[in-house]
């Protein structure tokens, strides 16, 4: 049973919190999620919940300009006090809350198959669950390739970025070679036995971040993916994604933070420090609802 009072139930230190329900709005959220205020890691969790219909909160995490150059949140310092009040070490965004279980879950991969699990989105036995964590590792590694590049980790250009992005979306392909071998389906739109799960949706956000960094370069992610490009096209045009694909919070977010160097500007464009905050427009929105 939830309590009078959820369990991390408001947080001030976030900018935005948003109440997503679906046509009731006094049916109990269970779950809550957490990430900076940006598409990132947050998108496919906030889009696999909007899938599945589970009413839940989003608590989003504005950075600002701090001085002449610097940044800074109030995460910052919320986090040392949500470690020591919900007794979890590991806190890190995103975070998911499970307010029936009084439990906080921390660290990417737990918190998509937390959520998976949540929206019955993480196979239907145990070899199509390892499936899922196999493929949510691998779209991790693909991630991990544009955040090296976003934020200027490695000082690579698009062109080594794209091209190392392709390497992991290149197993992909030959994964949805074999899904649909079978299947029997020539277009599948769907990672693990045509159905929905937690990897269709990490994927089809850098798919998204991917797609709109070769197209800002004049290059084509799509040579040599056919089968990416089809899920692409397919997984966006599904029923269940509406909601979330034509909401504020995947049209008006920027694929990344405001130290970026990509897409830390919705179009992707990129933020310059004490000039772009007038287009913020995401930041401190306080409470909001959302319904479709």
């Amino acid at each position: 049973m939830l309590n009078a009072k959820p369990f991390f139930g408001e947080t001030a230190a976030a900018g935005t919190t948003v109440e997503v329900d679906f046509g009731d709005n006094t049916v109990p959220k269970k779950y809550a999620i957490g990430y900076w205020s940006i598409r990132g890691l947050g998108a496919p969790l906030t889009m696999m919940m909007c899938a599945a219909k589970v009413p839940f909160t989003l608590f989003l995490y504005d950075i600002v300009e701090k001085g002449s150059d610097g940044w800074t949140s109030a995460y910052f310092a919320a986090k040392g006090k949500y470690i020591e009040e919900f007794q979890q070490p590991l806190w890190n965004l995103p975070f998911c809350i499970d307010r029936e279980q009084e439990r906080v879950v921390v660290q990417t991969n737990a918190a998509f198959s937390h959520i998976g699990r949540v929206c019955g989105m993480f196979g239907e036995n145990d070899i199509e669950a390892s499936e899922c964590e196999q493929l949510l590792c691998e779209i991790y590694d693909l991630r991990n390739v544009m955040t090296k590049y976003a934020y200027g980790f490695d000082n690579s250009d698009a062109a080594s970025a794209l091209a190392n992005g392709k390497k992991h979306l290149l197993k992909l392909e030959k994964w949805m070679d074999l899904q649909s071998k079978k299947s029997g389906n020539e277009k599948p739109v769907h990672l693990v036995n045509g159905k929905f799960s937690a990897p269709d949706f990490h994927l089809y956000e850098m798919l998204d971040q991917f797609e709109a960094l070769a197209a800002a370069n004049n290059l084509d992610l799509y040579a040599d993916l056919e089968r990416m490009k089809v899920f692409k096209e397919l997984f966006k045009a599904l029923p269940e994604n509406q909601f979330y694909l034509n909401s504020w919070l995947h049209t008006e977010l920027p694929f990344n933070n405001c130290m970026a160097r990509f897409g830390s500007l919705p179009g992707p464009k990129t933020y310059s420090h004490g000039i772009s905050s007038k287009y913020a427009s995401w930041r401190g929105k306080g409470v909001v609802n959302l319904s479709p």
